[in-house]
Order: C-alpha cells, then sequence, then structure tokens
C-alpha cells in the first residue's frame, strides 16, 4: 500500500513518495524510512511516510554530528486534511528518542510556497531559525529546527 502512493504533480516537487524514497533509505545506512500509520490492529493503513537522515545535503552547512535531517515527509492525498500530517510531526522526538538516542537535534528544510507544510512543522514544535536553503531545485527553502534536549 505505501509503495502505491501518488503525489500530485505540485507536491512532487516538494517530496517524492515512498516508491522513490524507500530505496534510498535502504541503500544508505545513515537514513532511516519510517511509515506514517493510520488506525489500530487490523484495520491500520499506511497514510505517508518520512526519512531521519544523518548525511544529506544539510550538511554541507550544519556539520552537528547529533542532529538528524527530516526529509521525504508526506501525507498520501488521500490521507489529508485529517490531522495524520501534524500527529506524526508530533511524535518524531519520542520515535528520535527510542531509535536514535544520540541525536539531540532534528532539522529539515520547508520550501517557501508550501506553506500548509510549514504550518504542520511549526506546530509540531519545529521553529523557524530565520535561514534559508538555497540549494534547492524548486527554490528557497526555511530551516527549521526541533531542539531535544539532553
Amino acid at each position: 500500500m505505501l509503495l502505491g502512493h501518488r503525489l500530485p504533480d505540485e507536491q512532487q516537487q516538494f517530496a517524492a513518495p515512498a516508491v522513490e524514497s524507500l530505496p534510498l533509505g535502504d541503500a544508505d545506512p545513515g537514513r532511516t524510512s519510517v511509515a506514517i500509520l493510520a488506525g489500530r490492529g487490523a484495520e491500520e493503513v499506511p497514510v505517508g511516510m518520512f526519512a531521519l537522515d544523518r548525511g544529506g545535503y544539510w550538511r554541507e552547512f550544519d556539520h552537528d554530528p547529533r542532529a538528524v535531517l527530516l526529509r521525504a515527509f508526506y501525507v498520501a492525498p488521500e490521507h489529508q486534511g485529517h490531522g495524520y500530517g501534524r500527529a506524526a510531526v508530533g511524535l518524531v522526538p519520542a520515535f528520535v528518542r527510542q531509535h536514535l538516542s544520540d541525536v539531540r537535534r532534528v532539522v529539515l528544510t520547508v520550501n517557501h510556497r508550501n506553506p500548509a507544510a510549514l504550518r504542520t512543522y511549526l506546530a509540531g514544535g519545529f521553529r523557524d531559525t530565520g535561514k534559508d536553503y538555497l540549494g534547492g531545485g524548486a527554490g528557497p527553502q526555511h530551516v527549521l529546527e526541533l531542539e531535544l534536549g539532553g
């Protein structure tokens, strides 16, 4: 089901669907792919995904070994508008603490032309650093971060 997700053209410029993202994670030991699930038990279905990347493009300007990049985040169109994205962002700190216990900061970039994603990340506790990442193919991106402490 996860591999069957398709994103509209306007969203593909911001994130790749699982069929493109998962092989990258499988090939990179520094990248952890995470399915976003909704429902319970037998009713549980994948509604999206994201990756946590210890390398990635952002290492060009941030060399903190205790930081991880959140990337490839999406909720499939048929599941949008139900709060799954906001809930998943809110669970990122607990997931990182449990699975990447040495990480103290989560960083991400979000395109200036993607205000819905920006609102979701800010509501999930990320803060806008006031910096922009200009290396993306779809234009400038806000740099956000979430301090985990410890």
